[in-house]
Order: C-alpha cells, then structure tokens, then sequence
C-alpha cells in the first residue's frame, strides 16, 4: 500500500527530487532527447490484489526530464476517507503548477535548449492529468463506497475467482457426464434400433412362412403362366389371397431350394402353408381348371362299408377338429344299396362288376369291397352319389392291369376281394399276407373250408367295431349265415371289407408253402403257421388263449 503521507507534497521535496532527475539525466545522454513515453507508465499498486478496474494513465513528455506519476491510494481497508472538496484540490493544483513552472523554466534557460511547449501547453497537460487523476480517485472512492473493504473485495475476488475454477472444473466435468450420457443415449438407440429392425425381420419372415388363414379350407383355381418366376408367382398367389407376403415367398422357396415349378392350373387354399403350395407347384397343374375341393375324405385299408359311411361325414383334409362334409351316413347307406344307382355302376365299370354277387344270393351289401380305400377331394359341386363312383373308379383303375390276370387264374373279381378282404384282416406285412394267401389256397385245394374268424364277426355285424379279445376269440362257429367260413367251402359270398392293393396282390401272387393253419399273437398280431392240427392247437393255446386268461 503507498503511504497516506505521499499525498502531501512540500516545494523543497518536490525541487530537490526533479533537480535529482535533471541531474541524472544530463549525466546520461548528450543530446537532449524527448523521453520514451512508455517511461511514464503509472507504477502499479503494491497490493498484490489485482485491481477491479486497471487505470492507464496518461503519458506526459517533458524534455529534459521526466515527471513522476502519482498514485493517489484508496480509502483505508477498514474506513471510508471523506470525499476531498474540488476547490482545496484546484488550490493546490495551482500552487503546484507554479512550481514546475518555475523549475521548467530555469532548467531550460540554464541548459539553453529550446522548449518544445509552450507554458500554456504544458499547463493544460497537466491539468489534464491531475483532472484525470482526479476522476480516477473519486472513482475508487466511490467504488470504496459500494464496497466494504479492499480486504472483503479481495476476498471475495479470490472467492469467485475459486468459485469461477470450480465452475469451470464443474462445467467441464458436466460437459463430460454429459457427453457421455448422450454417447450412451445413442448406442442405446442404436441397439434397440437394430434389435427391432431384427425382431421385426424375424417376425415378418416367420408370419410370411404361415399359413394365411389356417382354417380357411376353401380352395381357389389359381393358374400359374408358363416361365414365371419364384418372385412373379409369388406375387400372383399375394394377390389371389392365398399367401400372405409374395417376397417371403421367393426367398422361401430359394432357401429351401425349390425350383422346378410347373405351370397350369392349380386348386390352392389359404389354409395350405409355403412348404405344401411349393411342393404342389413342382408336381404341376392341369391343363383346364378343375373345380376346387373344399375338403377331403379318409378311408382307410379294411374298412367296412358302415365304417366308409361315417367316413364320409368327416373332413379329413382341415386342422379343425370334428370338421363334416356336407354328407350324411344315411345317404351314403342308402344309396350304396340302390338298384338304380348299382346298376348304373355296372354299366358303367362292366369288367369290375361282371361277377357282381346278386341281392338275393345272401350277400349283404353288394358293393361291399368294391369301393377302393384311399383318401378322396370333394368339391362344391361333389354329391353322395359322385363321391361312391370316385371310389369305384379308383377300384376299376387300379384293377384293370389285373383283369387278365385274374382271368388266366380261373378266378373271378368276387373271388379275389374276397379273399384279399379276409387276408387284409389277418395280417400285417406283405410276407405274412402272402403266406396267409397260399394257406387258404392249400385248405381250398385240400377240400378245407377257410376257417375264418373274420366272416363270422361281420355276419354278426361285430368287425370293424371295437370288441374284446375275449369276443374275437370265443366266435359261433356254428352261425347260420353264408358268411360262415367254418360251415361253408370256397370264397364265402363276397369280401367282408375294401382290401388293399397289397393283400389283392397277394392273392394274385401266394407264397408256396405247405401250411394249413395259422393264428395271430392278439397283443402283437405276429402271425404263426402250423403244418397240423396240433401245432395249431398248441399255438392257438399259447397266443391266444393264455394271452386273454392272463
């Protein structure tokens, strides 16, 4: 801090300190030079606080000599100075003006250098500067008035210069948290984007390969042009509504590598899924649209005709459980039964039917064994009536390579359904079936009846009904009836069930071998033959009887 008594300033003080001066610089430079105006910087303060506001002052060029600046000091750190009233300053502004007036002059007369300013001029620098002087210590007394103490304001620079590192510390550290909370922001958007974009692909693809409407059996007439495309016969089953996505369908089908698609015309439904459309367009069309089905009917190998009626009422071809035709059991019993409708049929299939058993020969049904088992479309247009002849028309195809056969063999059709329907119940593999066929064909030529249980039960209207081991084996041997193979010789009236190929073949085709008798194990269906009675008996006692008492 400067001193409080700097500010009073006697003349003998004052001349001595400028004569000092002259003195110092007339010793060091030969020729008077103007001095450099950077020389006449106010000193700074000796308070190590940084000033609020930094004052330059004003730069005064004297020519000999240089003029100290004066710095006026602040009000005291713990009280306020009075303000100084402007007519004791000018007072002594003048008085010390005449002073260095005074000086100025007789240096200059002494030293005979010309002065480069006038009085005047110089009069008014300085009052320029002490006016600048001036203002500058009301204004620090006036900030010494706003504020408590250099000490507090010092402090308190020093506090918010701490305060301002610690912000900037902060806003650094605030600018890195959240630098780093957008970065994770957007890895976080960026996974979740391409987690969806995946969940999405995948669930596209997925609902793409399924069917477009699972119960929706109803089938449309689609024709697929000759050289289209996967992509363009994917599109074309998109538009007909039979698939959901024609793109998944294209690269379904090239994933799954099937190519070789054919064209025509095709009966698709939306129930059908990628896997079965594609397979159906390798097989190929047809030339001219066919009717669509609208669903399908199952019968199975050995059925009986009371079997394929209630077969018939059962859609076969939808996922939806008890799903029906529109065909009743009593319509197909009666017209099965219908001489118009029979006769029609032999008309229609006179190979197939030329040894047609007649109604009053004791046959039960007459077409009994003649409708082919195998699984059967209807369409909108399908009636009881054209369903049947489906059936019998598959029996007369797949027959037909066999007529020449059966003709050669001294046998007729009749004959061989019938025999074949009783193989077809007594075993279970070709071999077996085939030896089960030359077992009956050795009986027949011994003068032995066929001794089959199988006729019996359906005399009694018992085979293909659920029944107990006890009841298969316990028959009447002794029942009345043309369909009793223990009493009657030869084929019996006529097939007691719908035979399949295999069991017609085997009867075209018997093994040869020397046995007359067999049974069937009843808890495995493994088949046992016999060259004697007795070993029969043995078998018949170790398979079936010891099996049902247990």
């Amino acid at each position: 801090m400067v001193d409080k008594e700097t500010t009073e300033f006697s003349r003998g003080s004052f001349k001595e300190k400028i004569l000092r001066q002259l003195e110092e610089n007339a010793a060091k430079q030969a020729e008077t030079k103007f001095p450099d105006p950077e020389d006449f910087e106010r000193p700074s303060r000796s308070d190590s606080e940084e000033p609020e506001r930094k004052i330059e002052p004003r730069k005064v060029d004297l020519e000999p000599f240089k003029l100290p600046v004066f710095d006026f000091p602040a009000a005291d750190e713990n009280e306020e100075e009075p303000f100084v009233e402007n007519e004791n300053l000018s007072e002594e502004g003048d008085s010390l003006r005449q002073n260095l007036d005074g000086v100025v002059s007789e240096e200059i007369q002494n030293q005979d250098i010309p002065p480069q300013f006038s009085r005047s001029e110089s009069k008014v620098q300085d009052e320029k500067i002490e006016q600048e002087q001036f203002s500058e210590k009301k204004e620090s007394e006036k900030m010494v008035k706003h504020q408590p103490s250099r000490r507090t304001n010092s402090l308190s620079k020093k506090t918010s210069s701490s305060k301002k590192n610690k912000n900037k510390n902060k806003n650094k550290k605030k600018k890195k948290v959240t630098a780093g909370k957008i970065i994770a922001v957007i890895v976080v958007l960026l996974v979740l984007v391409v987690g969806g974009t995946g969940w999405y692909g995948y669930n596209f693809v997925k609902s793409g390969i399924q069917p477009l409407d699972s119960k929706n059996a109803t089938a449309k007439s689609i024709n697929i042009p000759a050289g289209s495309s996967s992509k363009q016969i994917g599109e074309i089953l998109q538009r007909q509504s039979i698939i959901k996505n024609g793109m998944v369908f294209q690269y379904y089908t090239k994933f799954k590598n099937y190519s070789e698609f054919k064209s025509g015309y095709y009966n698709l439904a939306p129930n059908m899924s990628l896997s079965t459309i594609a397979s159906k367009l390798e097989e190929g069309g047809t030339e001219k649209p066919v009717a669509p089905t609208l669903g399908k009917i199952l019968v199975p190998e050995g059925y009986t005709l009371t079997q394929i009626a209630k077969a018939v009422t059962v859609n076969s071809g939808s996922d939806e459980k008890n799903a029906k035709t529109p065909f009743s059991e009593a319509d197909f019993m009666k017209t099965v039964q219908d001489p118009t409708f029979i006769a029609k049929m032999v008309k229609a299939y006179p190979k197939l039917f030329a040894s047609l058993p007649t109604k009053d020969s004791g046959i039960k049904y007459q077409l009994e064994g003649y409708l082919f088992p195998a699984t059967y479309d209807y369409t909108k247009s399908s009636t009881v009536e054209s369903v049947i002849e489906n059936m019998i028309q598959a029996a007369n195809t797949l027959l037909t390579p066999y007529y020449d056969t059966i003709a050669q063999k001294n046998l007729t059709v009749n004959e061989v359904l019938s025999l074949a329907a009783l193989v077809e119940k007594e075993a279970n593999n070709d071999d077996d079936r085939r030896n089960v066929a030359g077992t009956f064909y050795n009986r027949m030529n011994a003068g032995m009846t066929l001794g089959s249980n199988l006729s019996i039960l359906y005399a009694e209207g018992k085979l293909g009904e659920k029944t107990s081991l006890s009841e298969d084996a316990n028959i009447d041997t002794n029942l009345d009836s043309p369909y009793n193979l223990y009493t009657n010789t030869g084929f019996g009236p006529g097939p007691v069930d719908s035979p399949s190929l295999s069991s017609i073949k085997a009867v075209l085709d018997p093994a040869q071998n020397d046995y007359f008798y067999f049974v069937a194990d009843v808890t495995t269906g493994k088949v046992y033959f016999a060259k004697t009675l007795d070993e029969q008996n043995a078998n018949v006692q170790k398979y079936v009887n010891d099996k049902i008492s247990s």
